[in-house]
C-alpha cells in the first residue's frame, strides 16, 4: 500500500487527500444534520402526539358541547311539556317509594311523584330517560322516572350519590351535565334545579341522551389512531384508572403497571392537566415509551397519546443512513471532479514537465514548452524553459571556455618553464645575500655588544665622578670649617697678645715699684724682670702664631678656591659623562635596533628563499597541473559534445 502510494502521482495523492477529506466533511456535516434531525424528529413525535390529542380532545369537547345542546333542549322540551310550575315541596305529605318515604313534589298539574306518565309519554317520543328528584333535607330522592334498570324496574326511591358532581352543582344551585354510565349505557346527563315559588331548590330534573354508539365511534377512532409503527392513542377513566380504549390495556386499570424500577409507570397520568414523560414498562419486549396526555374533566377523561422510542430511533437512523449515503455519494462525486480537474489542471502539464527534465538529463536541450497559464504549474513551465535555456547558454560558453583553455594551458605551460627558470636564479641570489646579511648581523651584534659595554665604563666613570664631587664637596666644607677655626684663633692670639702686653705694662710697674722700694723691693725686681721677658715672649710667640694663622688661612682660603673650581670641573666632567652616557646608550639601543632589523631582514630573508622554494615547487606543481589542465580540457570538450545543441 505504502509503495503504491509513493508510484501515485502528485494530482492523485490531491485528489486522494481531498476526496478523503470531503467524505470527512461530508460525514461529519451529515452527522451533525442527523443529529440535528434526530432532535427534530423527537420534537415533531412530540408535537405530533400533542397535536393529535388535542384535535381528539377538541372533537371530544364539541362531541360534548353538542349533546349538552341537546340534552338541554330535550330537557327544556320536556320542562315545557311535561311540568307545570310553579313548584310546590311538601315535606308533611310522604309517599312511599320502594321501601323509602319520600315528600311531595307536585306543580299545577298535580303530585309529580310516580306519576309515570309524563316521564314515558316523553321518553317514547324522543328516546331520552327522564327523572325527577325531590329534595329531602340535603338529600335528591328519585320520585318519578322513565329509566329502567336489566330487570325492566324503574329506578325510583334512591337518593343522589353525595360524592357524585352533579349533587355538588345542584346543592350550589347550578346545572350540571356530564358523562355517566347507568345499568351499563353510557349518557350524557343533564342535571337542573327545580325552584319553588321563593326560588329554592325543592328538587331537579334530569335528562340523559344515549351516547352509545357516538362512544363506540370515538373508541374506533382512538384504535385507529397510531404514533409510528407501534405508537398508540388511550382514553382513560380519570376515576379509576381503567382504559376506556385503546392499546392492549383496554378494559384493565393502570394504576398497578410498574415500571422497570418498581414505580407505578403512569402515575404522572392523575397529577396533572397535560404533559409529557417517558418510563419503560416491566416485561415489555419494547424498549422506552413516550407519553403526551391531556384530561378532559367534563367527561373525567385521560386522552393519551404514546410512542415507542424505537420507532422513533428507527426513523433518526434510516434518516441518518440516508443522509450518511448521499453525503458519501457527494464525497465520491466532489473527489472525482477534483481527481479529473487536478489531473487535467496539474498532472499533464507536471507530466510534460517531466518528460522535459528527462530529455535535459539526456542532454537534449532542444526541448522547450508552451505555456500560456500564470499559476504555480505555468511559473514551473517558466522555470523548466528558463533552466533550459540557461543550459543552452551555459554549454555554449564552456565549449567556448574549453577552447580558450586549451591555449590558455599551453601558454600557462611555457610561462611556468620560465618562471622555474627565474626562480631558481633568485634563489641563489637569495641565498647569498642571506649570507652577507649573517656576517652583517654578526659584525652589528659584535658593535652592539661593545656599545653595552661602553655604556657601563660610562656609567661607572659617572658614578666615581659623582663620588669625588660629594668628597670635594665635604673637603670644602672642612676647609670652611678650618677657615672659621683659624679665624676663632687668630681671635685668641690678639687675646694673648692684649694680655702679653698688659703683662708688661704690670712688669714694667713693678720694676718701677720695686725700684722705689730699694733693697727691699730687689728680689720683685727680679721677679718682675722675668715676668717682662715672659711677656715679651709670649708677644713674640703670639705675633709667629699670628702669621702662621693668617697664612694657614691665606692657604685654606686659596685652597678652598681651588677645591671649588675643581667641584665646578668635576660637575662639568659629570655633566659631559653623562651626556657620553646617554649617546652610548643611544647608539647601544640604536645597534640593538639595527641587529634587531638586521634579525629581521635575515628571517625575511630565510623566509623569502623558502618561498622562493615553495614557489618553485609550485612551479613546477604548475607546469604539471597546466599539463592536467589541458588534459582536462580536452576531456571536458569530450563531455560537452553530449549536449545537443539547437542548430
Amino acid at each position: 500500500m505504502g509503495s503504491y502510494l509513493r508510484r501515485m502521482s502528485i494530482g492523485s495523492r490531491l485528489a486522494l487527500i481531498i476526496g478523503l477529506a470531503a467524505v470527512a466533511g461530508f460525514v461529519a456535516l451529515s452527522w451533525g444534520l442527523s443529529s440535528s434531525s434526530a432532535r427534530a424528529l423527537r420534537e415533531q413525535a412530540a408535537s405530533s402526539m400533542q397535536q393529535q390529542t388535542q384535535q381528539f380532545t377538541d372533537s371530544v369537547a364539541l362531541f360534548d358541547q353538542s349533546l349538552q345542546q341537546q340534552s338541554a333542549r330535550f330537557l327544556k322540551l320536556f320542562q315545557t311539556d311535561g311540568l307545570a310550575p310553579p313548584f310546590v315541596l311538601d315535606a308533611d305529605q310522604t309517599m312511599e317509594i320502594n321501601a323509602r318515604q319520600t315528600p311531595l313534589l307536585m306543580d299545577q298539574r298535580g303530585v309529580i311523584n310516580m306519576d309515570t306518565q309524563r316521564v314515558d309519554d316523553f321518553t317514547q317520543r324522543t328516546g331520552t330517560p327522564i327523572t325527577i328528584f325531590a329534595r329531602t333535607g340535603d338529600d335528591f330522592v328519585r320520585v318519578n322516572t322513565s329509566l329502567k334498570n336489566d330487570q325492566g324496574a324503574r329506578a325510583i326511591g334512591t337518593l343522589l350519590d353525595r360524592n357524585g358532581a352533579s349533587y355538588r352543582a345542584l346543592m350550589e344551585n347550578r346545572v350540571y351535565s356530564g358523562i355517566a354510565t347507568l345499568f351499563g349505557t353510557p349518557y350524557i346527563t343533564r342535571y337542573e334545579p327545580i325552584h319553588d315559588a321563593q326560588g329554592r331548590v325543592v328538587g331537579a330534573s334530569f335528562i340523559g341522551v344515549d351516547i352509545t354508539e357516538d362512544l363506540e365511534s370515538f373508541k374506533a377512532r382512538v384504535r385507529a389512531l397510531s404514533i409510528g409503527d407501534n405508537g398508540y392513542f388511550m382514553i382513560i377513566n380519570a376515576d379509576n384508572g381503567s382504559v376506556v380504549a385503546g392499546s392492549d390495556s383496554e378494559g384493565h386499570s393502570l394504576n398497578d403497571v410498574l415500571d422497570v424500577e418498581g414505580n407505578p409507570a403512569f402515575k404522572p397520568l392523575f397529577e396533572g392537566q397535560r404533559g409529557l414523560f417517558e418510563y419503560q414498562l416491566a416485561n415489555q419486549d419494547h424498549s422506552r415509551r413516550t407519553t403526551y396526555f391531556m384530561q378532559y374533566p367534563d367527561w373525567q377523561w385521560i386522552v393519551t397519546a404514546t410512542a415507542i422510542n424505537d420507532d422513533i430511533d428507527g426513523q433518526i437512523a434510516t434518516a441518518r443512513n440516508w443522509s450518511l449515503l448521499i453525503a458519501l455519494g457527494l464525497a465520491l462525486a466532489a473527489a472525482l471532479g477534483v481527481y479529473i480537474m487536478l489531473r487535467r489542471s496539474l498532472s499533464n502539464p507536471l507530466a510534460r514537465v517531466q518528460g522535459m527534465a528527462g530529455h535535459l538529463a539526456s542532454g537534449d536541450l532542444r526541448q522547450h514548452l508552451d505555456s500560456h497559464r500564470r499559476d504555480e504549474i505555468g511559473a514551473l513551465v517558466g522555470a523548466m524553459n528558463g533552466i533550459s535555456d540557461g543550459l543552452r547558454d551555459i554549454v555554449t560558453r564552456v565549449r567556448q571556455s574549453v577552447e580558450s583553455i586549451g591555449h590558455a594551458s599551453g601558454e600557462i605551460a611555457s610561462g611556468n618553464m620560465d618562471l622555474s627558470r627565474r626562480t631558481e636564479s633568485q634563489a641563489a641570489s637569495l641565498e647569498q645575500t642571506a649570507a652577507s646579511i649573517e656576517e652583517l648581523t654578526a659584525t652589528v651584534r659584535q658593535n652592539t655588544e661593545r656599545a653595552r659595554q661602553g655604556d657601563a665604563m660610562a656609567e661607572e666613570v659617572v658614578t666615581s665622578a659623582r663620588e669625588g664631587q660629594q668628597r670635594l664637596g665635604r673637603a670644602m666644607v672642612t676647609l670652611r670649617d678650618l677657615d672659621a677655626t683659624a679665624s676663632k684663633m687668630s681671635d685668641i692670639i690678639a687675646t694673648i697678645d692684649g694680655i702679653a702686653f698688659q703683662t708688661n705694662l704690670l712688669a714694667l710697674n713693678a720694676s718701677v715699684e720695686a725700684a722705689r722700694a730699694g733693697a727691699h723691693g730687689r728680689g720683685f725686681t727680679v721677679v718682675a724682670d722675668e715676668v717682662r721677658r715672659l711677656a715679651t715672649r709670649c708677644s713674640e710667640a703670639s705675633a709667629d702664631i699670628g702669621q702662621l694663622i693668617r697664612h694657614t688661612i691665606e692657604e685654606v682660603t686659596t685652597g678652598n678656591a681651588h677645591i671649588q673650581q675643581s667641584g665646578e670641573q668635576i660637575e662639568e666632567i659629570t655633566a659631559r659623562m653623562e651626556r657620553l652616557g646617554l649617546i652610548v646608550k643611544e647608539i647601544s639601543h640604536a645597534s640593538e635596533e639595527q641587529l634587531e632589523g638586521i634579525e629581521q631582514v635575515s628571517s625575511a630573508l630565510a623566509t623569502l628563499d623558502e618561498t622562493t622554494q615553495h614557489n618553485a615547487a609550485l612551479v613546477e606543481q604548475s607546469a604539471a597541473a597546466s599539463g592536467h589542465l589541458d588534459e582536462q580540457a580536452r576531456r571536458l570538450g569530450e563531455v560537452v559534445r553530449v549536449f545537443h545543441l539547437p542548430a
